[in-house]
């Protein structure tokens, strides 16, 4: 694969993660109301709401978006002990993962205009 190609290949999944970062961000706000509390409700909006800030945690630092995956990385702590307990959020938890949510939103939008900002002066 020449280096060209590659570039090409990275490029796509930097804007595929572009795109579903806000969709991520949506399906986090609807999933909000259900992360706190006793039940299987609580415990199913935890653990899809881990998964979604756990992939994030990975994929972001390697594709060039460190802050991003930094900030998911966050979120990621705060949910693993209540996943793995199969339980909802505490208050406190609760607390912190708004205010982390908050930072991340803020994070993501400074490097997702900066890749805007690179994909427009490279074409």
């Amino acid at each position: 694969m020449s280096e060209s190609e590659f570039a090409e290949r990275i490029a796509k999944v930097r804007a595929r993660f572009v795109a579903k970062f806000a969709d991520k961000l949506q399906e986090t706000d609807a999933a909000l109301p259900h992360l706190a509390g006793d039940g299987a409700d609580a415990a199913n909006a935890v653990e899809a709401t881990y998964r979604r800030f756990h992939d994030m945690c990975g994929i972001g630092p390697t594709i060039g978006f460190d802050a991003t995956g930094q900030a998911a990385k966050v979120l990621d702590a705060i949910l693993i002990v209540p996943f793995r307990g199969r339980r909802g959020l505490s208050s406190d938890e609760l607390a912190r993962f708004l205010e982390g949510l908050e930072s991340l939103r803020a994070v993501g939008r400074t490097e997702m205009k900066s890749m805007t900002v690179d994909t427009e002066s490279a074409t």
